[in-house]
C-alpha cells in the first residue's frame, strides 16, 4: 500500500524514545513502522499516516522527548517517491540485519517496535510455536511480480530465477523472489549466485549481471 506521508524523529536515549513513540501514537492517527537505533545513544522513530497526522505526531513526540532527553532532528515527507519509500524501509530493516517486516497496525504498543536495547523479554507466557509457512513479502514492500509467470516455472532452474531478476531494472528483494518462487529461493542460493558473479547485490536487492 502506498505511503501517504512519513514522519521522522531522532532522539537521544532509550527512555526518551519510548516516551516519544507513545506520545506520537496517542497524538495522531499514525502507525509506528519501527525505530532505527543509530548507536547505543540515538534512536530514529519512523511513523506513517497522512501529512497532517505525521506533523502532529512528530510535534507531540518532540515535546515528550524534550522532557526526558534530547531531540536531535525531525522531518516530515508528504507523498514520498516510490524509491524514497523503498529506501527508507530497506534502510530500517537492513540496519537490524533482517528481511523486511510487516508494519505494525495502528494503536499497537509502541515499545514493541523498539529494538531490544533494554535486554528485557516481552511479558507473558511463551507463544505456542506456529507451523512454519513459506516466506511471504512484507506488507510494507511493493512487490513487482512482472516478468516470468510463476505457474509452471521450475524453481530449481537458475536461468528462470536470473531471468525474473533481470526483468526488473531495480532488481529484486529476497521477499519478492520468495513470493514468486516459494521457499526454493533463499538467501544462501542468492549469495551463491553472487559469489559466481551471476548476480550483484545492492543493499537489500539483487540485480542480474549483464553478460
Amino acid at each position: 500500500m502506498k505511503i501517504d506521508a512519513l514522519g521522522f524523529l531522532e532522539v537521544r536515549g532509550l527512555v526518551a524514545a519510548i516516551e516519544a513513540a507513545d506520545a506520537m501514537l496517542k497524538a495522531a492517527d499514525v502507525k509506528l513502522i519501527r525505530s532505527h537505533q543509530v548507536d547505543p545513544r540515538f534512536f530514529t522513530l519512523v511513523v506513517e499516516g497522512d501529512l497532517a497526522a505525521c506533523r502532529a505526531a512528530v510535534d507531540a513526540g518532540k515535546a515528550a522527548a524534550s522532557r526526558l532527553g534530547e531531540v536531535v532532528s525531525r522531518l516530515e515527507i508528504g507523498r514520498p517517491d516510490n524509491d524514497t519509500e523503498a529506501m527508507v524501509l530497506e534502510l530500517v530493516d537492513r540496519s537490524k540485519g533482517e528481511a523486511p517486516k510487516a508494519r505494525p497496525a495502528a494503536g499497537e504498543n509502541a515499545a514493541a517496535a523498539l529494538p531490544a536495547a533494554a535486554g528485557a523479554a516481552p511479558a507473558g507466557d511463551a507463544p505456542t510455536p506456529a507451523t512454519p509457512t513459506p516466506a511471504a513479502p512484507a506488507a510494507d514492500e511493493s512487490v513487482d511480480t512482472s516478468g516470468i509467470v510463476a505457474s509452471g516455472v521450475d524453481t530449481s532452474d537458475d536461468a528462470a530465477l536470473l531471468a525474473f531478476i533481470a526483468a526488473s531494472a531495480r532488481g529484486r528483494s529476497l521477499a519478492e523472489l520468495a513470493a514468486h518462487f516459494g521457499p526454493a529461493v533463499d538467501r544462501a542460493r542468492l549469495e551463491a549466485l553472487v559469489a559466481e558473479g551471476r548476480l550483484r547485490k545492492a543493499g537489500a536487492r539483487y540485480r542480474a549481471v549483464v553478460q
